[in-house]
Parts: structure tokens; C-alpha cells; sequence
């Protein structure tokens, strides 16, 4: 049985209005005042708790708007191999963007146990808080899953490439379901945020926390507010603030994440194969961004801007790698 998380909640209805950014309705206001003290002191940083889950929806009736449909989702699960382990804990929210990205929707968080039929290890349990006992007779509903993410025009985890082989396993009918990454498709470091890329550290940057255990449906959410939040464009590595008659920084855009992410998921990427080359350039490909593959194909690949192709090919020659495999990469491809 689905778990539907998340009620319209007073302050929260309009979401052509609602800006995760500065959203305080939920916080104590005299609470507020002293938090607002402390910010403006540099020897404090303030964490505010996130609010609860919500859904808001501009049509009474929860008739879904016009706009681009995405799915965000997260999994919990016995081990870290889908050949051999088995999904404990599934949940996904269906959130609707206009053209320019911004949120004009979403839906409550539906979320579900299984029973992996066996007893959970000791440091899943501790990861995650949930026990053998929570998941003892539980099982995902498939179809509804599926209904779900067919409906969504774009699936976002927080790190696919461990989400989506277990979701294209279990439900193989989604395996070309374009699919984006936040943990991978944002540049975190450009942005500032060096320190850490994982959910909650991104959000305590952003001055949020959660109350909530590292399970599925509060990662979900955690992962909506993350995303909502807005942040200043990085300066282009061609740009230079000294070639301004005035000496000012130009000024620079100011998007959300989520705005980001859209448009790095549907822009065209190159994936390269260093075929054939020596395991003495091992270092030399790896300090230039390349992975290893240890499935079949055994070789360092990177991915690349479909832009920077040209110079990738050139570097590669230049190393002694004359045929390189090039493959076009699209959001339906990626992060398999």
C-alpha cells in the first residue's frame, strides 16, 4: 500500500509565489528575530529546519498544469549491487515546471516498504532506521511505481548512476526514461560548495536541515528543497571583472538548481573511449577526468560538452590514442 506524504499547508498553496529560498511560515516568527540577529553576525551560521511535506497544486481538483513533468526519486536498499541485492524502500514525487523551470506543482511524496526476505545487515539498519520488523510483509506496488515514473517526462535522483540500474531492473520498460542527475549535473564546486556534494551537506550549506532519518521519501524531499533554492551564476572562466571601466564583478544571473539541472540534462554530451590505451597512461587519464570501466568494454571513458568534443579528440591523438570511440549522449543515455 502506497504512503502518501504531504498536505496543502497554510502559507504554502500558491506555488507561483512559494520561493523555497526565504519559505519561514513553518518556523516560530519570535524564533525568527534572533535567528535573523545571528545572520547578520559572521561569527554564527543559522540552520533552519526544513518544512514538512506538502503537495500544492494550482487547481482545486489537483488536475496536474501544463508544463514539463519531472520525477524525483529515491531508493533504499540491501547493498549496493542490483544483480544481488533487493530494493527495501521506493519513493517518488511528481513535480510540474514551466518553460523557464520554475515549480508551478506537485504532488504529495508516495512511498513504500518490501520485504527483502531475509534479515536486513546491521549497517543498513543503521543507515536507515528501518528494521526487519517495519518491512516484514511489505511489499512495492509495481504497477504504481511504473504509472508514476511513465507519467514524469524526466526521472532526477540525487545520484543516479546507483538509483537507475535498479529501477531499469525492476521495471525494465522505463530503461530509456530520460533521467538527470543532481548530484553530478550541477557544478557544485563552481557554485561555491567544495566542501561536500552529498544531499544534506548541500542543504546545511544552503542553511536548511532535516529532522528526518536517511530514508527514501525524507531524501526526496530534501532533494525539492534543495533544488528550489537559488543561487548566483559562477563567473565564466572567460570572464574578467578588470576588463569593466568601473571595476565591478558584472553582474550575473541568479537561477535555482533546479533551473540548472534542466539545462544540463537536455543539453547533448560526448561519451569517449580512450580504446587501446596503455595501462601506463593510467594516471595521465585519470587526472584528465577519465573512469574506468570494469564491465565488459574494460576501458577509460570520460563525457564531455558536446563543444569540448574537438579538443577532447585533439588531447587524446596527442596521447597516442588515435582511435577513440565517440558516442552522442543525450539525458536518455546518461548515467547508465
Amino acid at each position: 500500500m502506497s504512503c502518501q506524504l504531504g498536505l496543502r499547508l497554510a502559507g504554502f498553496g500558491n506555488t507561483k509565489t512559494e520561493n523555497a529560498m526565504k519559505t519561514t511560515h513553518h518556523l516560530d516568527p519570535a524564533s525568527e528575530v534572533h535567528a535573523e540577529r545571528l545572520e547578520a553576525d559572521p561569527h554564527y551560521r543559522i540552520l533552519r529546519a526544513m518544512p514538512p511535506p506538502f503537495a500544492s497544486m494550482p487547481s482545486d481538483n489537483g488536475t496536474p498544469p501544463d508544463g514539463r513533468c519531472l520525477a524525483l526519486v529515491d531508493l533504499e536498499t540491501t547493498g549496493l549491487d542490483p544483480d544481488v541485492g533487493a530494493i527495501i524502500e521506493i519513493a517518488v514525487k511528481l513535480v510540474w515546471v514551466d518553460e523557464a523551470g520554475q515549480v508551478i506543482g506537485h504532488l504529495p511524496i508516495y512511498s513504500w516498504l518490501e520485504d527483502p526476505g531475509h534479515a536486513l545487515e546491521p549497517k543498513i539498519v543503521q543507515i536507515t532506521g528501518l528494521r526487519d520488523e517495519d518491512l516484514a510483509g511489505k511489499r512495492i506496488d509495481d504497477e504504481a511505481v511504473a504509472r508514476l515514473l511513465d507519467r514524469a517526462d524526466l526521472v532526477v535522483a540525487h545520484n543516479a548512476r546507483f538509483d537507475l540500474p535498479w529501477i531499469v531492473r525492476r521495471w525494465p520498460q522505463l530503461a530509456d526514461k530520460a533521467c538527470a542527475c543532481s548530484l553530478r549535473e550541477i557544478d557544485w564546486s563552481a557554485l561555491g560548495f567544495t566542501d561536500g556534494h552529498g544531499l544534506r551537506h548541500l542543504l546545511h550549506a544552503h542553511g536548511w536541515f532535516s529532522r528526518a532519518q536517511h530514508r527514501a521519501a525524507a531524501d526526496v524531499w530534501s532533494l525539492f528543497w534543495l533544488l528550489q533554492q537559488e543561487r548566483s551564476d559562477p563567473v565564466s572562466q572567460d570572464g574578467d571583472a578588470s576588463d569593466h571601466s568601473d571595476h565591478q564583478e558584472p553582474e550575473r544571473p541568479v537561477r535555482t538548481h533546479l533551473q540548472r539541472l534542466l539545462q544540463a540534462s537536455s543539453a547533448m554530451t560526448v561519451k569517449f573511449l580512450a580504446v587501446g590505451a596503455p595501462y601506463s597512461m593510467r594516471n595521465l587519464l585519470r587526472a584528465r577526468g577519465y573512469q574506468w570501466d570494469a564491465g565488459p568494454d574494460r576501458v577509460w571513458w570520460r563525457e564531455v560538452a558536446e563543444a569540448d568534443a574537438e579538443a577532447e579528440q585533439i588531447w587524446l591523438r596527442r596521447n597516442g590514442i588515435v582511435a577513440p570511440r565517440c558516442l552522442p549522449v543525450s539525458a536518455r543515455q546518461r548515467h547508465r
